[in-house]
């Protein structure tokens, strides 16, 4: 496991879903163009609703972005520690309809254990058992 700056590790995740079929897709603006529910994005599927939900066709089935986010609700905590923040990329794969939870696990566990060398012996997973 070596370390890495987060331009290397946006790429690696990015470039690791494009050999798995995703379409790579910009970040998207921050604030909403057709999510009328939200001020700003605040996380990585949220300017993809219409797809998820069918009101709009995905430019592919598979996609992967690195989306900007903001999230608030401990504004009155940044400044304040070390650790609080408004501002943070979201690192995404998405299949509309082509790939389910399989494959995404498979997946994940290839980049973090083979592409990140992160060791397995230091991973931990859990189960939602009540999850079909």
């Amino acid at each position: 496991m070596k370390f890495m700056g987060v331009n290397e590790l946006r790429e690696k995740f990015l470039s690791f879903f494009e050999q798995k079929g995703h379409l790579r897709l910009p970040s998207f603006s921050l604030i909403p163009q057709s999510e009328k529910s939200l001020l700003l994005i605040n996380s990585g599927m949220a300017p993809m609703k219409p797809w998820f939900s069918g009101a709009e066709e995905p430019p592919s089935r598979r996609v992967t972005t690195c989306q900007k986010c903001i999230r608030t609700p401990d504004i009155e905590r940044v400044g304040k520690t070390a650790r609080h923040g408004t501002f943070f990329e979201m690192p995404g794969n998405f299949s509309f309809g082509d790939y389910f939870k399989r494959e995404a696990i498979i997946w994940a566990w290839e980049f973090f254990t083979q592409v990140l060398e992160i060791p397995a012996e230091r991973l931990y997973c859990s189960v939602y058992l009540d999850d079909d």
